[in-house]
Order: C-alpha cells, then structure tokens, then sequence
C-alpha cells in the first residue's frame, strides 16, 4: 500500500522571512514535521522505490487493539476479528515512520524492510536523532536481496526528559541512488512517580 503525503506551504510573515507556518483556526503558529509531511512527492521515483515496509490486514488489527481505551470487543465488532494474544506496541505497525508517544527508558522497534527493485542494493543507515532520544541501529550497513526482505533494529534511549515531541530521522542511503527516509517522532516522558 502506498501514500501520498504533502508538504506545508511556507508563508512568508512579516517578523521573520519564510518561517513554516500552519493554520490553526485563525490564529497561525509554527508548523511542526507533523504539518510537513514526509517529503514532496517524486512520482518518478515511486515508480521504482527501491524498498517497501509492507504491512497486512492483521498487522492493522493488531496495530487497532494497542491504542489506548480500544478493547477486543470493540476491534471485533468493527472488523470481525478479536485481539491477538501476544500485545504490542503502536511503534510495531511496519510502515516507513517511527513514532512513540510516551519513551521512558529504552524501546526496541523493528522494521521489515523488503527490495522491490530490479537490482540488489547495499544500504547505509544515517541517523538524525530527535532531541533527547539516543537512536541506535543494527546492522547500519545492509545488503538487500532483489525480493527478499531484511529486518532493521532500532533502539530508542531517552536520554533527556523532553515532554514535547521532538523530531528527527533514518535516512536509507542505497548504493544505487535509492534514498529512504523514516521520519521519527518521539515523545520523551518521565517515570510514574518521578
């Protein structure tokens, strides 16, 4: 399944040159990655994406049943099929994002990577770490198999007490010119009882 998603316009205001703002209401305040989107879209290269996070129906249910205050009937009433046993986390849907509402000490993700271009590709992983969050990733360097598919582990440290979302990204650099991005949005919350 594909998406597309768009970017905010930049409006130029009178106090600063260019600044990214959105519309809230009537008021205008300071846009956020949530406002921008991912990336303008480059319907050439769609056409030949190099790699894909591929999700199925149950990964969608199973993504439904962790939301906070969503229960097994609930989920079973709208689609048919209760709650798996074994629970996750929102952060576990496989798509080309990574996004944790509440990090407190550590969070392992994994992401399903598959290659779906023509050629087998050599990818390096870059990171840009949202502020206060320590982001590993294993293996940064990665060959990926024409049809086959490679998983990604990433680990999220706060390391910082943030209460806001920060921002930053993986960047998916194919020896072929293929180039991901997965942005990343984290918020950065302290223990109960701190």
């Amino acid at each position: 399944m594909f998406s597309i998603q768009v970017s905010s316009i930049f409006l130029n205001n009178m106090q600063s040159s260019a600044s990214p703002l959105c519309s809230n209401d009537i008021h205008l305040a300071n846009a956020t990655p949530f406002d921008f989107g991912a990336e303008f879209i480059n319907l050439a290269r769609g056409i030949d994406p190099g790699l894909v996070f591929k999700a199925g129906y149950y990964d969608y249910v199973q993504f439904q049943c962790t939301v906070p205050g969503v229960d097994d009937m609930s989920v079973r009433r709208v689609v048919g099929v209760g709650c798996p046993k074994r629970k996750k986390w929102c952060s576990d849907l496989n798509t080309a994002n990574l996004t944790v509402s509440n990090l407190v000490r550590s969070r392992k993700v994994i992401r399903r990577l598959s290659n779906v271009g023509s050629e087998n590709e050599r990818y390096k992983v870059v990171v840009r770490e949202p502020l206060g969050v320590r982001v590993r990733v294993f293996p940064q360097v990665f060959d990926a198999r024409v049809n086959a598919s490679r998983h990604l582990r990433i680990v999220l440290e706060a390391a910082e007490v943030t209460n806001r979302y920060t921002f930053g990204e993986l960047v998916l650099q194919g020896n072929r010119k293929h180039v991901v991005r997965v942005p990343m949005v984290v918020f950065v919350g302290s223990p109960l009882g701190s």
